[in-house]
């Protein structure tokens, strides 16, 4: 079923063998073999948008209420796994002491609310419920919920009776005038029913007054615009199925998504996507849902998007195990210095001359039996033959379904490709539609619908290719083009190279080489889609157009087969007939590509025979030990990163105050163990020196303890601080008016926020930041270190003497990430969220030889690495293929790859 290992250098070399893919443009052979794909994200797509930017994620959101209402369902055991079905409901726990039991929603009517509205609003509905029920305070933002508009009247009378049904009145549902219908505990719509001075049977359904404005009170066109764009991440998966898992969880159709371009399945890809009719807080949620799906950077448009609204693609992808040919037995240093020579060199070639502009490996799907072999079928009209061998179920599959499991269990893909593999076997044994589609995953949408289709007709193969969507009919027959253009292409090069030969073809008009442009593939070309050239008109080169010198190899194009498109006036053309006339090819006529069925008429288009990179391409070089590793950060990682950081910032900020609030708390709660203290050094210090001379009065603290207590709390600052200067001068009985015990000496009290180092504000005043000093300026003592067991006493003046009371130790910040302490299993330091380096990329020059220089930089520090990595980074337009460009880079043979991977290299 599946074509395996074509990520092993041997084994693609012989695919693109199959295919036609066997000449490069330099006769020079860089020779070097690498792994391409180790993992995913070592291939890394980006779309380029027409204005030239480059897409990326640069943050997404979470519905928190969402996310947590779904981690309480998986600890409470709830499968989610099925992203149809409404989530089950909890356990539900005994109930704690003075806290009020919740009463879970059953099953039959979180699938009835899931049917009436939005599956997040479902969700949030049931945790608002769960909050009324345990009598939870609730935050502003959380004390409704709004739904999707809803304009039928019926439909609406039926969400208030459900709601108030399901809910036993604790909810209560209130619409507006264009149909929004928000919930709210039952308490406050009652209360301002009373208010509205509306009757106590229905609450008012068409005030809005009570609710903030929100997105959901706005229309489309105050928002920007019916289409929300959004950029799509996404892992492992491609864009179609990407698309219907998303479509299948707002329950609506996929065809509602638009897009610019598909991205490759096995990598990491980041593109915009275009949705018809749905807002930002509808889709939040499925951050929280989805693996290896992210959307974020929301906006809405008055247009959607379409095929070929894009300008290219960059890739960063990184090629593994890279062994020079020849250099197997070297040293580390010796084999990265052959390597960069080999990059160096072929990238500088490629930036000048281009590249054989091949339909690479993905244009041919990822299944034994091609998917040109199965446009080819459509072509001769053997209809029963294709849908035989959409159905084809490779021999190591069906042995696994045999023994009843799959060989590795584990993998998600192997477990999909086992499911398919038992639902085409059941239907074939049993010819039991129903029961193979229960068996048959969701992504495989073109089997699902043949089956279905040929449980009711199963002689009907004609209606049941045509049950499958009309994109993936044209991407069989495109993709027999694309077979017969690779073939041709080869021909062409293998015979004449880069020479321009009388009656090549060049395109005319907008499309039209400019001999004054520095890059020929500049120019706009007419009726483009995939950057392919549909409709274009060309011209066959005369004799005297080729001894002109105005076109170069750069002009030269070849048709794809169509019964609107010049072939080429020479042995080209004609090899054209021979080669779709052969048996192995479908005996087809390249001059008669119509067909009874409309759809399946071929016009044909035009393609360069030449590619070229758009900007400047670059590479990086690193040693490294770990297959597993990720060399360059993904937008997934880089967002994640960007969270850590704030996160850590935050809890660095709440941990910068907590050893003053920690003294605060602890003076506050034990005031009489401060005033036994301040007593008992009062009583020392009168019989040993004399008081200050300077009085500071700017606080006033009154006793709050109604219980006994002599817990004391700040009533006020003074705005003025008095500072009298006090003499030394006699009563007239002789006595020092501040001798010890007098009434003025008793007075004098140190202004408390030297005790607890934190400023004071009177009431009614904004409170200011911890951080802010007091109003006089006078020196305050220090705080202590963080982290140590126990903390000094903080009495620079020395007015408690040796009895302050000892402040517990505060946590140190140092151990703490986004506001847990540090134990095993808890979240991990930024450093440790996002440990990957970015690589430092270099541009090659003209004259590669001399650009190489000191590898020791690549070399690292870790003793162990051996193995070599090379990070590549360059665009290319929409219908290029990057894996063609990696091809012409290793440009190594099917022989040196087999020796290069049979042994691993020592380091001598």
């Amino acid at each position: 079923m599946s074509r395996q290992g074509t990520h092993v250098p041997a084994v693609r070399a012989e695919t693109e063998k199959s295919l036609g893919i066997t000449q490069r443009s330099a006769a020079i052979n860089w020779a070097f073999t690498a792994d391409i794909r180790k993992r995913f994200t070592d291939f890394l797509v980006y779309e380029i948008a027409r204005d030239g930017t480059v897409i990326h994620l640069r943050e997404y959101e979470e519905d928190e209420a969402a996310k947590e209402h779904q981690l309480r369902h998986v600890s409470a055991g709830a499968h989610l796994s099925s992203a149809q079905k409404p989530t089950p409901p909890p356990t539900v726990a005994p109930a704690v002491e003075n806290q009020p039991p919740v009463q879970p929603i059953p099953e039959a009517d979180r699938i009835i609310l899931a049917g009436l509205i939005q599956q997040s609003a479902a969700e949030k509905l049931v945790k608002l419920d769960e909050d009324i029920q345990a009598k939870k305070p609730l935050p502003k933002e959380d004390k409704s919920v709004v739904f999707d508009p809803v304009n039928d009247r019926a439909q609406r009378a039926v969400i208030h009776q459900e709601v108030r049904r399901i809910f036993s009145g604790r909810v209560e549902t209130l619409a507006d005038g264009n149909g929004v219908i928000t919930a709210i505990p039952s308490k406050w719509a009652a209360s301002s029913r009373g208010k509205s001075g509306a009757n106590q049977g229905l609450a008012p359904r068409r005030s809005t007054d009570r609710f903030p404005p929100r997105e959901q009170h706005k229309s489309y066109a105050q928002l920007g615009g019916e289409y929300l764009h959004f950029t799509l991440y996404k892992e492992n998966k491609d864009t179609m199925d990407a698309l219907n898992t998303i479509a299948r969880l707002l329950k609506i159709k996929s065809s509602n998504f638009g897009f610019a371009g598909t991205k490759d399945r096995r990598a990491g890809t980041v593109q915009r996507i275009s949705v018809a009719r749905q807002r930002v807080s509808n889709m939040m949620w499925l951050n929280s849902r989805l693996p290896n799906i992210k959307i974020g950077d929301f906006k809405h448009a008055k247009e959607p998007l379409q095929l070929g609204q894009h300008g290219g693609n960059e890739f960063v992808i990184t090629l593994k195990n890279c062994q020079p040919v020849g250099g197997i037995a070297c040293s580390v240093e010796r084999r990265v210095k052959m390597i960069q020579e080999s990059v160096e060199c072929g990238l500088s070639y490629m930036k000048h001359h281009g590249y054989i502009n091949y339909f690479g490996l993905q244009r041919f799907g990822t299944y034994s039996i091609g998917t040109h072999l199965l446009g080819m079928k459509i072509l001769k009209g053997d209809y029963e033959g294709v849908v035989d061998d959409i159905l084809h179920v490779e021999d190591h599959f069906l042995a696994e379904v045999l023994e009843g499991h799959p060989q590795n269990g584990n993998e998600s893909q192997n477990r999909d490709d086992y499911g398919r593999a038992a639902a085409i076997t059941t239907w074939k044994t049993t010819r039991n539609a129903a029961r193979a589609l229960e068996l048959l995953p969701k992504r495989f949408s073109s089997e699902w619908a043949l089956i279905r289709h040929l449980g009711n007709s199963p002689k009907d193969f004609m209606g049941a290719l045509l049950s499958i969507t009309r994109g993936m009919r044209m991407m069989y027959i495109h993709a027999y083009q694309s077979y017969i253009w690779n073939y041709l292409a080869t021909r062409r090069w293998s015979m004449y190279g880069d020479r321009v030969i009388e009656g090549d073809l060049v395109l005319v008009g907008n499309g039209k080489y400019n001999g004054d442009s520095e890059d020929p593939d500049a120019t706009m070309l007419e009726a483009t889609t995939e950057d392919e050239n549909f409709y274009a008109q060309t011209h066959a080169l005369t004799a005297e157009d080729v001894a002109s010198g105005k076109y170069t190899i750069f002009d030269i194009v070849l048709p794809t087969p169509g019964y609107d498109v010049m072939y080429p006036r020479n042995d080209i053309g004609d090899y054209y007939a021979t080669f779709m006339q052969r048996e192995e090819n479908g005996g087809l006529d390249p001059y008669n590509m119509r067909r009874r069925h409309k759809e399946f008429s071929l016009s044909g288009n035009y393609r360069h025979i030449i590619g070229r990179f758009i900007g400047e391409p670059q590479y990086a070089i690193r040693v490294y030990s770990d297959d597993t590793e990720q060399m360059h950060p993904t937008d997934l990682d880089f967002c994640n990163h960007k969270r850590a950081l704030a996160r850590a910032e935050k809890a660095a900020k709440a941990q910068a105050s907590a050893p003053t609030m920690a003294r605060w708390a602890h003076f506050a709660n034990n005031p009489a163990e401060y005033d036994n203290a301040l007593a008992s050094d009062r009583r020392r210090k009168a019989s040993q020196e004399p008081l200050t001379t300077d009085i500071v009065t700017n606080e006033t603290w009154v006793e709050t303890g109604v219980d006994g207590s002599a817990k004391r709390v700040k009533v006020a600052r003074h705005e003025q601080q008095y500072q009298m200067a006090v003499k030394h001068f006699e009563s007239p009985g002789g006595v020092s008016l501040l001798s010890p015990g007098s009434e003025l000496a008793s007075q004098v009290t140190q202004p408390l926020q030297d005790i607890v180092n934190i400023p004071s504000t009177p009431i009614g005043v904004d409170a200011v930041s911890l951080d802010t000093p007091a109003r006089d300026s006078s020196p305050k003592p220090s705080l202590p270190s963080v982290g140590t067991d126990q903390h000094p006493p903080i009495d620079a003046l020395n007015w408690y003497g040796s009895n302050l009371p000892t402040i517990p130790p505060v946590v140190d910040p140092t151990t703490q990430v986004g506001g847990y302490e540090k134990k095993e299993g808890s979240p991990p330091t930024v450093a440790e969220v996002a440990p990957i380096v970015m690589p430092v990329f270099h541009t090659p020059s003209d004259n590669p030889l001399v650009a190489v220089n000191d590898c020791t930089k690549c070399l690292g520090n870790d003793p162990d690495a051996t193995k070599i990595a090379v990070i590549l980074k360059f665009q290319l337009k929409t219908s290029n293929y990057a894996t063609i460009v990696l091809r012409e880079l290793m440009g190594s043979n099917i022989e040196d790859n087999t020796r290069a991977t049979a042994a691993s290299p020592p380091r001598v």
